[in-house]
């Protein structure tokens, strides 16, 4: 098991973690482009682009904080360390975040 490790990391982990960075700066832009339509005069409408803003912006943040935890755990775990605070995190919001999202959802 320990040989195919490289495998692992880079086969599995590595298109995630790029996935997941892509998808923070993708958010960045997002929040950016948003933020100077809503303040500019362009926009008639600014509390209907806010409301996508924070949709937008929260389903994803709450994709990426719910998620980091459970990837930085499985990168430990495949090196043999196993420590408790990092599993705890894993367990509560992996399996949270759908409840997370459904609270953006209703909250919006």
């Amino acid at each position: 098991d320990s040989k195919y490790i490289s495998y692992r990391f880079g086969l599995f982990y590595g298109p995630f973690l790029i996935i997941w960075f892509l998808a923070a700066v993708l958010v960045g832009l997002t929040s950016r482009y948003t933020y100077k339509v809503i303040r500019s005069s362009v926009s008639d409408n600014k509390d209907k682009h806010m409301t996508y803003q924070f949709k937008l912006i929260n389903y994803i943040v709450i994709f990426l904080i719910c998620w980091v935890f459970a990837v930085i755990n499985r990168v430990v775990n495949g090196l043999g360390y196993y420590p408790i605070a990092l599993n705890i995190l894993h367990s509560y919001l992996s399996i949270s975040h759908g409840f997370y999202a459904s609270v953006t959802f209703i909250y919006n």
